[in-house]
This record gives structure tokens, sequence and C-alpha cells, in this order.
């Protein structure tokens, strides 16, 4: 590709969608529409503390058991490989997700252990758009920001 041409596509494809002119509001009362339903399950109070957790704290209390631990990223690169003992809740639909893992929640929380979420990297937010969800609906949790990449850097064993 000529490099001109190369510049010109990368400034056009930042430079976002042409300036249109608005267009007037229709005369006249709004249509009767029906409101469509939602499904979504309705957030708690969204007290849920977030906070994070290292690599060496998060080691000690997965081997102790004393943890339940969520992998934020995709079904696919789970099941390439994830911490022992973690459940994949990828930020995709994780309000479904939570909802329906609320008793195995609750019941983790009141036997003492501690949630805890991961994604690929340092780099990645899937862990703290999942933790954000789950203290949204109440729950205390941890990110591991290191997540998979540090995990396996640090050459502890993987499922």
């Amino acid at each position: 590709m000529l490099p001109g041409l190369a510049l010109a596509l990368a400034i056009a494809s930042c430079a976002g969608p042409a300036r249109q002119t608005p267009t007037p509001p229709p005369q006249g009362p709004p249509p009767a529409t029906a409101k469509p339903e939602s499904k979504k399950p309705v957030m708690m109070n969204g007290r849920g503390a977030v906070s994070s957790i290292s690599l060496d704290d998060f080691f000690t209390l997965q081997q102790s058991g004393k943890t339940l631990i969520f992998d934020a990223r995709a079904a696919f690169f789970y099941q390439l490989g994830h911490i022992p003992g973690a459940i994949n809740l990828s930020k995709n639909d994780c309000d479904q997700s939570i909802a329906a893992r609320e008793s195995e929640i609750k019941a983790a929380l009141a036997a003492g252990k501690i949630l805890i979420v991961y994604c690929s990297s340092i780099t990645c937010p899937d862990a703290r758009t999942v933790a954000i969800h789950l203290a949204g609906f109440g729950y205390p949790v941890r990110i591991f920001s290191g997540g998979w990449e540090a995990w396996k850097e640090a050459d502890l064993p993987g499922a």
C-alpha cells in the first residue's frame, strides 16, 4: 500500500462518521409505543467494596480453599487454561450470570470465602468490569490485576 494512502485511511478511520445536518423534530405528539420489558436482573444496593489482591496473597488463599474465583476472560480463553477452581464469568451478560450464581456467591461469603476476579493481564480491563458488577450486587470483591499472564509467569499450576 502506498504510504500516503495508508495515512489517509488511518486518518479517515479515526475521524468518526461524517457530520450530518440535524433533522427537525417531528410535528405533533410522539407515537405511543409500548415500553420493552427489561430482562436485566435488578442490581442490589451497589455497596460492595472493590479492592486489589497481590499474587502472593491470592495464591495463599487459593491453596487454602478460601476463595471463590471468577475468570473474566471469554469462554474460549478460559477453556485454554485457567487458575484451578476458577469459574468463567465473562463480562458479556455478567449480570445474568451473577444473578444465576447468587446462592453460590452468598454461600461462599457466609463460609468466609473471598471473591476474586482476574482476566488475562494487567492491561485487561475485564476483571475490573466484572468486579464492579459484583459490587453492584452488593458483594465485596478483590481484583487480581496480574491475571492469567502473571499466574503463568510465576509458574503456578493451571487447570
